[in-house]
C-alpha cells in the first residue's frame, strides 16, 4: 500500500509536537509504505482558473513551475492520501488550500447526482482514500466546521473510505495516531 502525506510547513513545530514524524511512524507501523510532502503556499502558484486542466489539457494544470501537478499525480497514484493541516477558523492552512485550489485536475468538469446531490463525475476510475487530520486550537465550532469541510471535499473526490481527525494536544495526537494505526492494522484500507 502506498500512503502520501500532505504537510503543511507547521505540522511538524506544532506545541513541541512533531506531528509529521509522528505520523509518518504510525503509517510506516502499518507496513505502507510512506511519502511525505511539505507544502508551502507561497511556493504553489494561485489557481488561474482558466479551466484548462478540464478542458484542453484534462489532468493537468497548465501552470508547470510549481509542484501542483506533480503532487496532484502522486495522489491519484496513491492508495491513500493524508492531508495534515492546521486549523484556521474551522478551515485548511494556507499550505494545504493553496494545494488542494491546484489540484482540480484530478475531478472531472462534467456532473452527475450522487446520492440526491451533484458532485464532480470521476475523471479516474478511483480516487485514493482520505484521512484530514485539522491540529491546533480550536473551539468546538471551529473543529466542527473543519470536520464539515473535509467530508464534503472527500465527497467530491469520492474515495471509498475517508476519515476526519481533529488535534489539540498530545493526548488527542496520541489517541488519533493509535485510531489510525488500528484501522490500518485490522484491514480497513484507509
Amino acid at each position: 500500500m502506498k500512503t502520501l502525506v500532505l504537510c503543511d510547513r507547521e505540522s511538524s513545530t506544532y506545541r513541541a509536537l512533531d506531528l509529521r514524524s509522528l505520523l509518518r511512524m504510525t503509517v510506516m507501523e502499518t507496513g505502507s509504505e510512506v511519502k511525505i510532502v511539505d507544502l508551502i503556499g507561497d511556493e504553489i502558484n494561485p489557481c488561474l482558473g482558466c479551466f484548462h486542466c478540464w478542458v484542453k489539457t484534462p489532468g493537468l494544470c497548465i501552470q508547470t513551475n510549481d509542484c501542483a501537478n506533480t503532487v496532484a499525480a502522486q495522489e491519484i497514484q496513491s492508495d491513500a492520501v493524508i492531508f495534515l493541516s492546521k486549523m484556521s477558523y474551522g478551515a485548511y492552512s494556507y499550505d494545504i488550500k493553496s494545494f488542494l485550489d491546484r489540484s482540480i485536475p484530478n475531478i472531472s468538469s462534467f456532473f452527475e447526482m450522487v446520492h440526491g446531490e451533484i458532485r464532480h463525475k470521476m475523471r479516474y476510475k478511483r480516487f485514493p482514500n482520505m484521512i484530514t487530520i485539522g491540529y491546533g486550537e480550536s473551539t468546538a465550532e471551529e473543529r466542527k466546521t473543519f470536520i464539515s469541510l473535509a467530508e464534503r471535499n472527500a465527497l467530491n473526490m469520492r474515495p471509498q473510505k475517508h476519515f476526519v481527525y481533529t488535534v489539540e494536544n498530545t493526548e488527542e495526537a496520541n489517541e488519533v495516531m493509535q485510531s489510525l494505526k488500528n484501522a490500518l492494522l485490522s484491514g480497513v484500507r484507509v
